[in-house]
């Protein structure tokens, strides 16, 4: 499924950048995905539920905006 393998690359780069800081869970996460990536908000989200069971960003609040382009880029990332 080439969306898990987005979502869990998203997964890995979000908890590298909080790599250091003391937190518990991460509560939102906002994206911006390029429509070149073949995605749909809902299957991102889906795959993105599926990669982060059992991770501090299970249950996490995925805001996704669709851009022209094929970019992916993690605009905003919410931990407490």
């Amino acid at each position: 499924m080439h969306e898990y393998g987005i979502a869990e690359n998203i997964l890995e780069e979000v908890l590298k950048a909080l790599e250091g800081r003391k937190f518990e869970r991460i509560t939102k996460i906002e994206l911006e995905v390029g429509q070149f990536n073949l995605v749909t908000e809902k299957s991102l989200q889906e795959a993105f539920e599926l990669a982060a069971e059992g991770t501090p960003a299970q249950g996490v609040r995925l805001d996704i905006r669709m851009s022209a382009g094929m970019e992916i880029e993690i605009k905003h990332v919410e931990a407490v």
